[in-house]
């Protein structure tokens, strides 16, 4: 899999443009890594365990770089054709799109003078929710809404306003895994 994923990635480097990949390929490769993963022991220091923890090293690497090439060339036409991408590729450009989409919209409605319009963004902002999942157990809080949340326990998943998520994520209360400041 290596192998095949270096010359991958050895195409790519070469080509201007984003290269049609198999849609599957870092799902592939997350596969992979999972089944050799149970072989794989940090304390263990067998052979076997040494080569497939430095085959995962080497998988996570390509992976990472591979990624990074792609993304980049992205970047330097946004507004190309994403259709070669893969969908974990365009999960990581959709939020980059929309920022470009909101910085326009700002900057059109500063022009335009449209108060109401500016102020709305910042309502849209302070209303945002994410899902969370909580690491200790906790009290039942007021929320940035006004409305009540809780108590919790661990493990316990909720739809929390996103300033009130941050701030526990901070002090370790929930995963902050999956907060984003953008949506």
């Amino acid at each position: 899999m290596a192998d095949k994923l270096n010359r991958l990635l050895e195409d790519e480097s070469i080509a201007k443009e984003i290269l049609k990949i198999n849609q599957s390929t870092y799902r592939d490769i997350t596969a992979h890594i999972k089944s050799i993963r149970s072989e794989t022991s940090e304390r263990d220091r067998s052979l076997a365990s040494e080569i497939s923890l430095a085959e995962r090293k080497i998988l996570v690497d390509i992976a990472r770089r591979l990624i990074e090439l792609r993304i980049s060339k992205f970047s330097k036409n946004p507004d190309g054709d994403t259709t070669n991408l893969t969908l974990e590729e365009r999960f990581i450009v959709e939020p980059l799109l929309q920022s470009r989409k909101r910085s326009e919209r700002v900057g059109l409605a500063i022009l335009n003078g449209q108060l109401a319009e500016i102020e709305h963004m910042g309502e849209a902002v302070k209303q945002k929710y994410v899902v969370t999942r909580f690491l200790q157990p906790y009290a039942a809080i007021s929320g940035s809404d006004l409305a009540t949340y809780g108590p919790f326990e661990p493990e316990d998943v909720a739809i929390l306003p996103i300033e009130n998520a941050k701030n526990l994520a901070k002090i370790g209360i929930i995963s902050d895994k999956w907060i984003e400041s953008e949506s």
